[in-house]
């Protein structure tokens, strides 16, 4: 960067859940910057959204804006963080009133960007060549919509039947370019894969964002990625969007490995939790279940609807967003309701960086035993560290005997990059192998697998608390 002015080391902002942090600068380029956070707890996530965040020189403000965590790393006392910075810089707010101060700022931003902006060539071909692809389909496409020979369902929309005719041969070839992008983004150097992103999105978002899957996984307007709309848009008709050309794309991003696999997902979770049930005690009728980062819950929404004794359940949620568990209950409640049952759950709203807090404080876990723990799809945004001391809080948390489940994203995740580098959608990804070393020795593995997209990974654990269920520090 650029300044007349020495950049300060102390970087300030808002996290998901409105708490101030500060943290220590590092490194610091145009699009990205790496800072330093001494907390032991998980006070960010990664793909979360840092709202207030604030670079001084002298008493400026030379950003601020917003920023999404790509990567972080838990050394024990501190967190190494990197963020995509995604608004604009005001660095000419330093500048003194003399006019040769504004040509010397200007002529370090134009060596700046030489330095920095030089995209690969195979790079610049695939993302191209996306862009005028897409564009030609746009074109194409608009013809339909103003077709008014075209068969149209009851509501006037293009008949099913015909838009997949014509969007799937249009996706099967989209999907050959975000293949050749899965294959060019890996041989990005790190240090250049900020400006990769950069460009990628500037060719590409004017042609996808309007597709309203897209859209709200890049903006994440709740602050972190895969909050209940996303996951209601993935389990929603796919055909959703202002034009045909943007219902084509919607339908692009959500027929990807890792949208099936969270549909797969809800369908697996709903097969263990009817086992659950049968497997219980000889003599113990009430099941107890604990969900952590419950999200919106179409699993337990699913299964009071069909389960022949929904009456046998209780439901403890949790999540860290007083909106989200507003909005599962109002949808638990509408299951109950059409079904004429009355439905056992206490809400919980609770964040894993207060939880781990408490619970550290107080050495162990107040409150119920549970039949069956389970967290599915928070792994994948939180270090290892982190992961590790929630299993342990969760076998503090379950029965002798009783059962935890615990999900990611796999490392062989076939859009990975394109997820990274078009919708700034960043996971910790993990396998078997690295599933199996978080789970605490006391505890036994029964079973690790995945899906059949090979995309989830899914780990049942058998729990056998120690004596006391103390967590460590």
């Amino acid at each position: 960067m650029q300044s007349l002015r020495p950049i300060d080391p102390v970087i300030t902002f808002r996290n998901s859940q409105g708490e101030v942090v500060r943290g220590t600068l590092t490194n610091l380029q145009r699009r990205a910057l790496v800072m330093e956070i001494y907390n032991p707890y998980s006070i960010v996530q990664v793909s979360e959204v840092l709202s207030d965040l604030v670079v001084r020189a002298g008493e400026k403000s030379i950003y601020r804006g917003k920023a999404v965590v790509v990567s972080l790393v838990n050394t024990g006392l501190m967190a190494v963080v990197s963020v995509t910075l995604t608004d604009e810089w005001n660095e000419l707010a330093v500048l003194g009133r003399e006019q040769a101060s504004y040509g010397i700022q200007a002529s370090g931003f134009v060596q700046e960007w030489l330095a920095r902006f030089n995209i690969s060539r195979d790079y610049q071909v695939v993302v191209s060549e996306l862009r005028a692809y897409l564009a030609d389909v746009s074109r194409w496409v608009d013809q339909a919509d103003m077709a008014a020979t075209l068969p149209k369902d009851d509501t006037g929309r293009l008949r099913m039947d015909v838009f997949t005719d014509i969007a799937t041969p249009l996706m099967l070839h989209a999907r050959t370019y975000f293949d050749r992008l899965e294959e060019v983004a890996p041989t990005v150097p790190v240090e250049q894969q900020s400006a990769h992103r950069v460009f990628a999105q500037t060719a590409i978002h004017p042609l996808i964002l309007r597709a309203p899957f897209v859209y709200r996984t890049f903006a994440k307007p709740m602050g972190y990625a895969g909050d209940y709309e996303m996951v209601n848009q993935m389990l929603s008709d796919p055909r959703d969007g202002a034009s045909i050309y943007f219902q084509i794309i919607n339908a692009l991003f959500l027929n990807a490995a890792v949208a099936q696999a969270h549909r797969n997902r809800i369908d697996i979770l709903v097969q263990h939790l009817q086992q659950i049930a049968l497997d219980m005690p000889q003599g113990k009728d009430e099941v107890r279940i604990l969900n952590v980062g419950c999200g919106p819950a179409v699993e337990i929404q699913r299964l009071l609807a069909t389960h022949p004794n929904p009456e046998r359940f209780s439901f403890t949620l949790m999540d860290f967003s007083e909106e989200t568990l507003a909005y599962t209950k109002a949808r638990i409640d509408e299951v109950c309701a059409t079904r004429g049952i009355t439905a056992k759950v206490e809400l919980v709203h609770e964040s894993v960086h207060n939880l781990l807090k408490r619970t550290s404080a107080s050495r162990t876990a107040a409150g119920p035993q549970f039949d069956y723990v389970y967290c599915a799809g928070l792994f994948d945004y939180l270090s290892d560290k982190v992961c590790n001391r929630l299993i342990q809080y969760f076998s503090s948390r379950t029965r002798a005997d009783g059962m935890i489940l615990v999900t990611n994203v796999h490392k062989n995740n076939p859009e990975r990059h394109s997820m990274e580098h078009l919708l700034e959608w960043h996971l910790i990804y993990r396998n078997e192998a690295d599933m199996n070393r978080l789970v605490p020795p006391h505890c036994t593995v029964e079973r690790t697998y995945t899906d059949v997209t090979g995309v989830n990974v899914f780990v049942d654990i058998r729990n056998a608390p120690p004596p006391g269920s103390a967590l460590p520090v």
